[in-house]
């Protein structure tokens, strides 16, 4: 059973069937590949004594989306790959089971901003919530939070509730009202797209649940959105119901991000998923940087390190941005 994150214990998951970048064995229909370049591990952030590496699944198929178009057959399939594989079992249905509870109200947190010019995110939140229905979990408890316009009507989801708490939250470097919604679900499946990021260096899974889920993010901007990022995803209201990271990286942003512009996209097919966020967001860097130098950019950064939140959420354990605490798998159909 994977251990799913409350809020006593730092995001991970014990379901690392694998060595350190060891490769997948590849089931039906596909074959595992190599890992991509790694990042370097600074001399600044350490493993903790006991602390356990976080798995992430990469997959990557060079036919699941063309010109903006995305082959929603193909998508479902990778999708469904690589949460079993995740969990280390057969099916993607054993693996929501390890993952969530039958009674759960299931809130999935897509993100607002690039999303009509990316245009991955109907597509995705199709396969999704598709998943979710045939492994038991009706679409009244689901509910979709920036989803694209018509996403709800069409797969029968149950709204969001809008505006914010009347109070805020207090966490270790702020406080803020949280999103209504997050109060409406006992669960929440991370769905960002992959971008850089003109502040933060970076966005990925943590800043989207930290910045898309308070009233306010404009004020923890500063320093690199450093620690702000990670005090606010460590809070009780959001990592006790975090439960799995899907990084919609179909097509990502390389360049002049967050928002998107002209021919700064890349379509690079692939999904990334994990349980910490931060090791996801690790894996993230690594690919951004292997985008920017085949187009002859300077990387985002050569280590988590170099950007700011992601070392402050490492310190604080709330995951792992070491490259040798992460079991990273690639898998290529």
């Amino acid at each position: 059973m994977c251990d799913v994150p409350n809020s006593d214990q730092p995001i991970r998951a014990d379901c690392s069937r694998r060595g350190f970048l060891k490769v997948a064995v590849a089931a039906a229909g596909g074959a595992a590949v190599s890992s991509r370049v790694s990042l370097a591990d600074e001399s600044g952030l350490r493993m903790r004594p006991g602390q356990r590496r976080s798995p992430v699944v990469e997959i990557a198929s060079s036919y699941v989306v063309a010109n903006g178009h995305v082959h929603p057959v193909l998508l479902r399939e990778m999708m469904d790959r690589a949460i079993a594989d995740l969990g280390g079992v057969s099916t993607v249905a054993e693996a929501w089971r390890q993952i969530l509870r039958p009674d759960d109200i299931i809130g999935l947190k897509f993100n607002r901003s690039a999303q009509t010019g990316i245009g991955t995110t109907p597509y995705v939140a199709r396969a999704l919530i598709a998943g979710l229905n045939s492994a038991g979990w009706p679409s009244r408890q689901i509910v979709c939070i920036e989803a694209p316009r018509g996403v709800e009507e069409e797969m029968g989801t149950t709204p969001p509730r809008s505006g914010f708490a009347s109070e805020a939250t207090k966490f270790d470097s702020g406080a803020d009202q949280f999103a209504l919604a997050l109060g409406q679900v006992t669960a929440l499946i991370d769905i960002p797209f992959l971008k850089t990021h003109n502040i933060a260096g970076m966005t990925g899974s943590l800043k989207n649940l930290s910045h898309g889920l308070i009233k306010h993010p404009a004020r923890y901007h500063d320093h690199g959105c450093s620690p702000y990022i990670g005090d606010i995803v460590a809070s009780a209201p959001i990592r006790s119901k975090l439960r799995l990271c899907i990084v919609d990286a179909l097509r990502v942003v390389y360049h002049g991000g967050p928002e998107l512009l002209h021919g700064e996209v890349s379509e690079e097919g692939m999904l990334l998923v994990g349980f910490d966020p931060v090791a996801v967001d690790t894996v993230g860097l690594s690919v951004l940087n292997d985008v920017r130098k085949r187009r002859g950019l300077p990387q985002v950064a050569r280590s988590a390190e170099g950007v700011p939140y992601l070392a402050a959420a490492h310190r604080r354990n709330l995951g792992v941005a070491v490259w040798h605490g992460i079991d990273r798998t690639n898998i290529r159909i």
